[in-house]
């Protein structure tokens, strides 16, 4: 009995710390999700119990479904330019001899993840204004960058330059933990820089490489500070991503439960996708 106990003496208190800040949430917004807001007469509206209303209201809301549809345009582009670029700084960082340069190129690349979220967006929000834009001033050109047609471009451009150094850190990592006797044996078979890159590097990168794509694809989903902070400068709607418009819809217009079920819905549907995509990856490589 004592050997059957002890281990869940050690697992008690994480046991309760996930409990009290995962579990319970989780169920408390499944809870809030099946009510519904309902005004009777001239009255304040009142939440009343609607089962899985919010769920089919979802579903048939245009603006929610647009704002999905944006985060996957959003995807698409952003994430593999995004790995592209931090996996070709990580395979240059790695062939740098000196290590004074190494430092000092890795600190420079990772240094924007450490610009919180919404100073970030302040600043881009600046260089982005289109009177105000030194970008547009050096140039001569008066390009609105927060307008319709490339805002989503602009949100992109933020979100690389604040994530490519932290997954290019990851990558960085896993190339220093590959064994020096692979590369020597290589070169004694007359590799060249490229093949080395080609055949023995990038292989080796693919693990590390699934996991900076789950862990973009999960963030990807949860954007949120860059097009809020930067709707004062601009018009930026309401449904850019799913996340402003379920913050708008619970802070703005005080629907909790329906609130509670767009963030249920964008749970399931990132751990789907994120599920799918790691699927597919282990399938390609088995």
């Amino acid at each position: 009995m004592r050997y059957r106990t002890t281990p869940w003496l050690f697992l008690t208190p994480f046991l309760l710390a996930f409990t009290a800040f995962f579990i319970a949430p989780v169920g408390y917004a499944v809870y809030l999700s099946l009510f519904i807001k309902k005004r009777s007469g001239f009255g304040p509206a009142k939440s009343v119990f609607g089962g899985l209303e919010n769920y089919v209201r979802a579903f048939q809301d245009t603006a929610f479904l647009q704002s999905l549809g944006n985060i996957l345009l959003f995807l698409a582009i952003q994430v593999p330019i995004m790995l592209i670029v931090a996996t070709a700084m990580a395979l240059i960082l790695d062939s740098v001899k000196s290590g004074a340069a190494q430092k000092f190129f890795r600190t420079a690349f990772y240094l924007p993840y450490t610009v919180p979220g919404v100073i970030a967006g302040l600043l881009w929000g600046y260089l982005y204004s289109k009177n105000l834009s030194p970008l547009n001033q050096i140039t001569g050109w008066k390009t609105d960058f927060l307008s319709s047609s490339i805002l989503l471009f602009s949100i992109g451009n933020i979100v690389t330059w604040t994530w490519t150094g932290y997954n290019m850190i990851t990558l960085y990592a896993a190339l220093q933990n590959v064994p020096g006797d692979i590369y020597e044996a290589a070169r004694i078979d007359g590799a060249s820089n490229w093949s080395l890159t080609r055949y023995i590097k990038l292989p080796l990168l693919r693990p590390a490489l699934t996991l900076t794509a789950i862990f973009s694809i999960i963030g990807t989903m949860q954007i949120f500070s860059e097009p809020f902070v930067l709707r004062p400068l601009g018009y930026v709607p309401d449904n850019i991503t799913p996340n402003t418009y379920l913050y708008l819809a619970v802070a703005r217009d005080g629907n909790f439960g329906y609130g509670a079920a767009l963030a249920i819905i964008m749970a399931l549907f990132t751990l789907v996708f994120s599920s799918f995509f790691l699927r597919n990856v282990r399938g390609e490589s088995s």
